[in-house]
């Protein structure tokens, strides 16, 4: 015992060198046999995603698997770098469930990209016209979003709207209306094919509920719609309106409007589909017509969507006068309308000018549109009422500047008439029911008598 003592107090640091190799010999052993038996790095994640079917999408024919990695790139993965990938799991290892998995969902990915069957074909349609995108891993937890391309078809479906007055319709009451296009979201197929049989088209399908035949034609926000499609959640007063794209479909958002049963004649109102301001979407019908020459005594009504839901009135208390307005316009568009009218010698010598609803403009704008029409005509500026309208104040301001330093320029008050009776207003609070249209004609038939 005491030469061992000696032995190991004499050659402790030798034993203690042997000791530490040895350890680390059999820490690297240990390590070899386990990777014979299991995989240590983590490869990819994996994310299931449900394809873009024509179809049902409740019942799709197959669920493609897609494999998302630093190396591959969803499905359109090079044969031989997904072949590397199962490589990565030989047969003769034994693997974790997971792992078996991952190898499947890997042989899965490389035999859908190497058929050449309808399938694969619809696949490869399918990515033509979506795109994958936003992938994110958050709380281990995968959010992945889909936008869809533009039509892959190449044509477009976007109808001409066609615009009529409350007047021309049986009222329905107020509807709440919603937006959809024709993707997975929002049909669960893509072929604009309705449920009357008849291909969808904006600014013309809408969805209502078997109350309402196919082909009943209805007013909403004073365009005409005809009713050509169903919706399971479409019931009541509920009216989904078509659009071409999703993120129209969204912006359009959720509101409430009074629908009318269209029983005016086919050729109603009609104008070119357009981007129209917000504040106009929900508008009457447009109107551009010229009925008087212009000269003594002749009145020219220029203005937006209010004056195109007060033309009928407005016309009937002021004969013979020119109305020209449209849906959406703004006051830029004044100049090119009142040159127009003075080189075809159409423009009267009282001129009314109902612009401003939908959007602000500068003094020196107004100014111009001013000078254009000519200091020799009497010039009236109806000024603007809407409380959702961020601009109206400044609008109102703007009109009230330029009566000031011209003196033939007046301003028609609408704006007190609208805060003192609300009732003349629908749901927006800027458009007008058919007894505010009226009220609005008669207040600028009488400015101008």
């Amino acid at each position: 015992m005491k030469n061992a003592l000696n032995f190991i107090t004499e050659y402790y640091k030798t034993i203690g060198s042997v000791l530490v190799v040895a350890a680390l010999v059999i820490a690297c052993a240990v390590t070899l046999i386990q990777q014979n038996y299991s995989q240590t790095t983590v490869m990819a994640k994996m994310v299931s995603i449900e394809p873009l079917y024509d179809g049902n999408i409740t019942a799709p024919a197959f669920v493609r698997t897609t494999y998302y990695s630093a190396n591959i790139t969803a499905a359109d993965a090079e044969q031989v770098g997904i072949r590397e990938e199962v490589g990565a799991y030989s047969s003769s290892r034994n693997l974790s469930d997971q792992e078996q998995k991952d190898k499947a969902a890997l042989e899965s990915l490389l035999a859908s990209n190497t058929r050449d069957d309808s399938v694969a074909e619809a696949a490869r349609r399918r990515k033509s016209e979506y795109t994958l995108n936003n992938i994110k891993d958050v709380n281990n937890n995968i959010s992945v979003s889909v936008t869809q391309n533009g039509s892959s078809s190449g044509t477009s479906s976007s109808g001409t709207a066609r615009y009529a007055n409350s007047s021309d319709g049986t009222y329905l009451g107020q509807f709440l209306l919603t937006g959809y296009c024709p993707c997975v979201i929002c049909c669960g197929k893509t072929d604009k094919v309705t449920a009357s049989g008849a291909i969808a088209t904006s600014n013309h399908t809408i969805a209502a509920d078997s109350r309402y035949a196919f082909g009943t034609q209805m007013i909403i926000n004073g365009q005409v719609y005809t009713v050509e499609d169903r919706g399971g959640a479409i019931q009541g007063n509920h009216i989904d309106v078509y659009f071409d794209t999703h993120s129209e479909a969204l912006a359009f958002g959720k509101k409430y409007a009074d629908v009318y049963l269209y029983t005016g004649s086919s050729s109603s109102s009609t104008a070119s589909s357009s981007s129209d301001d917000s504040s106009d979407s929900s508008s009457s019908s447009d109107s551009s017509e010229s009925s008087s020459s212009g000269g003594s005594g002749s009145v020219t009504l220029i203005g937006d969507s209010l004056a195109v839901g007060a033309t009928n009135s407005f016309k009937s208390l002021v004969p013979g006068a020119t109305v020209d307005a449209q849906v959406g316009r703004q006051e830029s568009a004044g100049l090119g309308i009142v040159n127009s009218m003075k080189a075809s010698g159409s423009l009267g010598d009282t001129v009314i000018i109902e612009l401003g609803t939908n959007g602000a403009f500068s003094t020196t704008e107004g100014q111009n549109l001013i000078d254009c029409i000519g200091s020799d005509r009497q010039i009236y500026w109806v000024n603007t009422y809407g409380p959702s309208l961020s601009w109206y104040e400044e609008v109102n301001s703007t009109i009230s500047s330029l009566a000031a330093s011209n003196s033939n320029v007046s301003v028609i008050d609408w704006c007190s008439i609208g805060q003192a009776h609300p009732e003349y207003f629908g749901s927006d609070g800027i458009h007008m029911t058919n007894a505010g249209y009226t009220v609005f004609a008669e207040t600028m038939a009488n400015a101008v008598k």
